[in-house]
């Protein structure tokens, strides 16, 4: 059993075919196959259950894949210290792209020397990719604490508030004391999809108190810069991510007796057996 045998026995059951997995690894599918009957060989199990043209892992190879990204993890960091010359990192983060919207350009400002690569997935896809080696990172809430597993780290990176919000020239811009009367009185632009794991929630998943408070809905969109954009115009009120109402300078509602408690956590996962550099990054960005 090689690293490289590992190298692709990885690259294979996240492909699923050998041909995009010979793709990702710049090989041909009949190198790849020799790979995966040699280590399958070694181990004198199989490790996929041939579909068709497609290879899933069977029980033996679900076993073998997180103990195979493990040594993986350990070579790469093995790699990085020894090197004669500081090498280029490159770091992998998968996150939902309202996160992406925040923190690409703060990630990157304390990156140094580091190349980021984004990929947009919701938040249970990215941690899915984390786990099988695809990213390095994920960027995600705390919502996901219930498909964490033990080898993987939580790192707090501080919260977002979702806070409803209006363009300069709507009528209620500069009233000091809003009301849920007043916010009755104009239309809302809402989601119904949760931007953070992409679950259909209906028109409420926004923060609204549905149960309590009666509000006309306008536009159902759950494109966040479209949100943005129909608040900017002054033509919708709507809950919008603290950091967005202050990029596009919209204002933030003081609302009477607002109970909602829209305030999210936000997390940076990596896998404990990561290579140091990725383990200082993330300490760096969490401080």
């Amino acid at each position: 059993m090689e690293i490289v045998e590992l190298n692709r026995f990885v690259a294979i059951a996240n492909a699923q075919t050998l041909q995009s997995a010979a793709v990702k690894l710049h090989t041909t599918p009949g190198a790849l196959s020799k790979s995966l009957k040699k280590l399958e060989s070694s181990l004198g199990v199989l490790l996929f259950d041939r579909i068709g043209k497609q290879l899933v892992l069977n029980e033996n190879g679900m076993r073998l894949l997180p103990e195979a990204i493990k040594i993986l993890d350990l070579t790469q960091n093995i790699k990085s210290l020894l090197a004669p010359q500081q090498p280029m990192f490159c770091c992998r983060i998968s996150a939902p792209a309202i996160l992406q919207y925040r923190w690409v350009a703060l990630i990157g400002q304390q990156a140094s020397g580091i190349q980021m690569s984004y990929e947009t997935d919701f938040e249970v896809a990215a941690l899915d990719k984390l786990k099988r080696a695809q990213v390095d990172v994920a960027l995600t809430t705390s919502l996901v604490k219930p498909y964490l597993t033990d080898d993987l780290e939580v790192n707090s990176l501080g919260q977002l508030r979702l806070e409803l919000a209006v363009g300069a020239t709507h009528p209620l811009a500069h009233k000091v004391d809003v009301t849920h009367e007043d916010l009755a009185s104009f239309p809302f632009a809402v989601p119904e999809v949760s931007p953070f794991c992409g679950e259909v929630r209906g028109i409420g998943c926004d923060g609204w108190p549905t149960t309590h408070f009666h509000r006309e809905v306008k536009w159902v969109l759950n494109d966040y810069a479209a949100l943005c954009e129909l608040v900017r115009c002054g033509k919708a009120i709507a809950y919008l991510p603290d950091y967005m109402i202050s990029a596009w300078q919209l204002e933030k509602l003081p609302v009477v007796d607002d109970a909602s408690n829209n305030a999210e956590q936000l997390c940076l996962i990596h896998r404990r057996s990561a290579p140091v550099w990725i383990k200082e990054l993330v300490k760096t960005l969490t401080g």
